[in-house]
């Protein structure tokens, strides 16, 4: 037992339950299962700063609360913490080596959110797919008629199916509706940050549809222009929703085409690429591109893509605001507050239609990214990545929880 314990970087937000606030606690890594723990229980929490003793987290309990803290009681909080690896402690560190090391060596990247946020039966989830297009706010399942241009890029929502279904029908229709691109450039947002602004992997992606394979050539030819290692933080692809979901729906994009037209499944390939946070660039007003590696990643990027004789679509996964108190806000939301989100997000959106990187860029300073808006970073880099192409909004969204008081936005659009 650590006699000074640090608490692990973790997301942690009230949740209402049977009538009581529960704090809900989660792991962005993906190494620690979810946990509920009572506000008194995030009271001790908040005091594991590595700093404290386990006698000064007593003695403020006591303050705070009025009552004893036994040591026994504490000390089984502590380590029901550290068995669940919560801690940052030896045993977290040998675990979370462990599962690196065990990710490293497989040659593909296993689904993560298979059987939660979507169903590992390959008809069951098709049927599931298929659900979003015709559920009542969806687009209406795609046509096999259609002869519509395949997209230069898709922008999806990286929220949660459950959620956020609909939406990513509406942003893949086209694409069913369309022949297809051969290779698929994934951006997606890193919501575990990353030592580089951009983070690659040359692991297939595995699917309940089938395996995606990722073109490993390309993945090569890229990290040998730019001088950092873009693999130093490949295990955070382990557990990354914001690309998986958009894997799952290109595999389903090819093959309800397929379907439709009464052909064979056309081949593809993926470049998943996990773009870090911009943050630091938005508090400093510093545009990114300015950032050595990141410009010179962005350049190289786009040159490997416009030499392609292979027809390219990119692809964000991203979502928009994020408020509410399970963001750190205090006030609650109210419908007015809804609406000058949509509006400020609308305002956003414009921007990316018209791939103005300074508007896009300002219009997240101009607040400091009061509405924290989570695909910034992949967003701005996919407008240097497009040339010639214009924006088409085809759907905004906001997910509402009422358990967390918080809500997430997020947009659907092609650009042609």
């Amino acid at each position: 037992m650590q006699d000074r314990p640090r608490l692990r970087p973790i997301e942690a937000f009230p949740v209402e339950h049977e009538g009581k606030t529960l704090i809900c606690l989660k792991d962005p890594l993906n190494l620690a299962a979810p946990l509920g723990i009572s506000p008194a229980g995030y009271f001790i929490l908040a005091h594991l700063d590595g700093h404290r003793t386990m006698i000064d987290i007593q003695e403020a309990y006591s303050k705070q609360f009025g009552n004893l803290l036994m040591s026994d009681e504490l000390k089984g909080f502590v380590e029901m913490l550290d068995q669940n690896h919560y801690l940052a402690s030896e045993r977290f560190f040998a675990y979370q080596k462990s599962v690196v090391d065990e990710f490293r060596r497989l040659p593909t990247r296993a689904p993560a959110h298979m059987g939660g946020g979507y169903t590992e039966d390959p008809l069951e989830l098709k049927t599931q797919l298929d659900g979003y297009f015709i559920a009542p706010n969806g687009p209406g399942l795609p046509s096999g008629e259609s002869t519509a241009l395949t997209p230069k890029a898709v922008v999806a929502p990286h929220i949660d199916f459950h959620r956020g279904g609909p939406a990513y029908a509406w942003a893949y229709k086209p694409l069913v509706e369309s022949e297809g691109a051969d290779l698929y450039i994934l951006l997606g947002t890193s919501h575990c940050g990353g030592q580089t602004p951009f983070v690659l992997t040359p692991k297939d992606f595995a699917t309940p549809l089938g395996m995606v394979e990722t073109d490993k050539e390309f993945v090569s030819r890229l990290q040998e222009k730019c001088a950092e290692d873009l693999f130093a933080d490949e295990y955070l692809h382990r557990g990354e929703h914001s690309l998986e979901f958009q894997v799952l729906f290109l595999k389903y994009a090819a093959q309800r085409r397929a379907e439709l037209m009464g052909q064979q499944e056309k081949p593809f390939k993926i470049v998943p690429i996990l773009v870090t946070s911009f943050h630091s660039m938005v508090i400093n007003r510093t545009p990114p591109e300015e950032t050595s590696s990141v410009g010179t990643f962005l350049r190289a990027l786009r040159e490997l893509a416009e030499n392609e004789s292979r027809r390219v679509c990119f692809v964000a996964g991203v979502d928009l605001a994020h408020v509410g108190r399970q963001f750190g806000d205090h006030d609650p939301i109210t419908d007015d507050f809804l609406n000058w989100v949509e509006a400020e997000d609308q305002r956003l959106v414009e921007r990316l239609a018209a791939r103005d990187a300074p508007g896009f860029f300002n219009e997240i300073a101009k607040d400091q990214d009061k509405r924290r808006i989570c695909g910034f970073s992949p967003l701005y880099s996919l407008i240097h990545l497009l040339n010639g192409s214009q924006g088409n909004n085809l759907h905004y969204g906001q997910a509402f929880t009422p358990e967390t008081g918080s809500a997430v936005t997020f947009t659907s659009m092609i650009f042609e």
